[in-house]
């Protein structure tokens, strides 16, 4: 029932967090990326602080667990967030989609270095490779790649190094933390983080004045970042590292899903193609000998 319970999870994360590339790139409503980003994450922390104690969870206390909670803040809500809004001003969501499915291979290098239990083998990187390949292919009848957005690739690829060291770290490290207690101060701190950047940048803090921006930034705070890192902090103290990153592999499948069922996009021969070879990736990654959820060892990183 556990295992039944935790495919359940990481399966409506697969599917919300394939309806939040578009949500973000239509979402931004005329405010600068890192101030509409700071308002999600505002009012996602402020959504699960009274929630700690409903839940019963205790607050962080020990240097520790502080430093966990800041690095969280800071890496993953504040620096991955904002490379990826502002990324995504110059790029499709679907080529954001595919340079962010690197996330595995990120993830399998960072878990070998720093979680005992999670080692890197050439099954993991094929596998990782060949998910990669897949999702290139979901879109390769659209994409279309231009030297000038050089710069916002590469701000996508920072942010899954982000993604994955934040990961790591609580892997590493936050065992003992609940995800609510975790997430409601370090999505604080991201705001706070991604304000001062906004104001580094020239664009200030403004708030959102028309019903469509308050509806998509109410979506990623409160579906796309409450109920997703509360799921997703909760496997990641049973799940390995490396299994739960494949997650950026299946959201681009997510995503047209959702293009053909909302907007009558029709598949094409590569999408079966893109599809397969997503699924042998992930078969390939986590079929060695072990079972998709992590062994045993090491509870918490990076």
């Amino acid at each position: 029932m556990k295992d039944a319970w935790g495919v359940a999870l990481y399966t409506l994360l697969c599917v919300i967090w394939g309806s939040t590339w578009l949500v973000i790139k239509v979402g931004y409503g005329g405010l600068g990326p890192f101030n509409v980003a700071a308002i999600r994450f505002f009012l996602a922390g402020a959504v699960l602080v009274p929630l700690v104690p409903v839940l019963g969870a205790r607050w962080p206390r020990g240097r520790t667990e502080w430093l966990l909670v800041a690095w969280v803040g800071l890496v993953l809500f504040a620096a991955d967030y904002g490379l990826i809004y502002w990324g995504e001003q110059f790029l499709d969501s679907g080529l954001t989609a595919i340079i962010f499915a690197s996330l595995p291979i990120v993830s399998i290098a960072f878990a070998h270095v720093y979680l005992p239990g999670d080692r890197l083998t050439v099954r993991k990187v094929g596998g990782a490779l060949l998910a990669l390949m897949g999702v290139a292919a979901l879109f390769g009848d659209r994409l279309r790649l231009d030297a000038s957005a050089a710069i916002p690739m590469l701000a996508v690829v920072a942010s899954t190094v982000c993604a994955s060291a934040a990961s790591v770290a609580t892997k590493r490290h936050g065992g003992a933390l609940h995800p609510a207690a975790l997430n409601a101060p370090a999505m604080l701190i991201g705001a706070v983080a991604l304000v001062a950047a906004s104001l580094a940048a020239g664009d200030g803090f403004r708030i959102p004045r028309d019903a469509p921006t308050w509806g998509a930034i109410a979506y990623l705070a409160i579906v796309g970042s409450v109920v997703t890192f509360l799921g997703f902090f909760s496997l990641l103290k049973t799940w390995s590292v490396t299994s739960l990153s494949f997650i950026s592999v299946f959201t681009p499948v997510v995503a047209l899903g959702l293009g053909f069922v909302f907007l009558g996009e029709r598949p094409t021969w590569l999408t079966v193609l893109g599809g397969g070879l997503i699924l042998a990736g992930v078969i390939l990654a986590m079929t060695q000998g072990s079972r998709l959820r992590a062994q045993g060892s090491s509870r918490g990183p990076a």
